[in-house]
């Protein structure tokens, strides 16, 4: 009954948090935000501890599978919002989702190659990422926190009692799914514009690299069967991924002062 409530409030929790950060510092930033694992490795953690490690080794590998579909359904959600309502490119990215989960599923992959295989899913997303209006101005213009909560919490309710009857790997493949993603995303297109939408999900994408390399590091090291060495080096990996993420976006913002300086030093000495 723990693990059910607690697992219940993970997601809700996680809305709040890139909801806040949404209306604090912007799309993108809540975007990296959601990015992180921050729902799955406290699951699987519970997972671990309520099933045993061979358990929630198989659920992670199948959540590294379902992932490739991931990166499929947040592309093609930040497409749909370009020329169809948030109701239908919802309805559109979440029909994608179950047929990509369902052929990847097929593969028979295993948890380190779904994981490249993912990795390279990101990427050529990000690369050939749809180009939306800039436009964020809405008739409505809010954000409603209380309402993505609720959803949140019902959304995952409904998926935790279906998950509860598949086993290790449809449960996995389960819970792949970025609903958390996809309903802000469906909220931000109501209320500011696909423009905010679409910026929000190429975020999320790039901050899954987290993600992805959290549930890599997992799969791998739960076969030692050390919980603390396996949730703390994948909770490690994430952070330093994020981070990296996170340098490299501050310094390819950084004004190119100081090599000025120098240069125009050099030139008058």
């Amino acid at each position: 009954m723990v693990f059910f409530l607690f697992r219940i409030l993970l997601a809700p929790l996680a809305v709040v948090a890139g909801s806040l950060a949404q209306r604090r510092f912007g799309h993108a930033v809540s975007g990296l935000i959601v990015g992180l694992p921050l729902t799955s490795l406290p699951l699987l953690w519970l997972v671990a501890l309520q099933h045993g490690t061979a358990f929630a080794s198989s659920m992670t590998g199948a959540l590294l599978v379902g992932s490739i579909a991931e990166a499929v359904v947040l592309w093609l959600y930040a497409r749909l919002t370009i020329h169809l309502s948030p109701s239908l490119a919802l309805i559109g990215a979440l029909g994608a989702f179950a047929l990509a989960a369902e052929a990847v599923n097929l593969l028979k992959l295993s948890a380190l190659l779904a994981g490249l295989v993912t990795a390279v899913g990101f990427a050529v997303a990000l690369r050939w990422w749809p180009v939306t209006s800039t436009n964020t101005s809405s008739t409505q213009g809010r954000s409603r926190l209380w309402l993505r909560v609720v959803l949140s919490a019902v959304f995952t309710l409904v998926l935790v009692s279906l998950a509860g009857r598949l086993g290790p790997v449809l449960a996995g493949l389960v819970d792949a799914l970025p609903a958390m993603s996809l309903m802000m995303a469906f909220m931000t297109h109501q209320d500011h514009g696909s423009g905010a939408s679409s910026r929000f999900l190429h975020s999320v994408t790039r901050g899954s690299f987290s993600y992805l390399a959290a549930m890599i590091v997992l799969a791998e090291l739960l076969h030692t069967g050390n919980l603390l060495l396996a949730f703390a080096a994948a909770l490690g990996a994430a952070l330093v991924v994020q981070g990296s993420i996170q340098a490299h976006d501050t310094f390819a913002k950084r004004p190119p002062t100081l090599v000025l300086s120098n240069e125009m030093w050099s030139q008058s000495a």
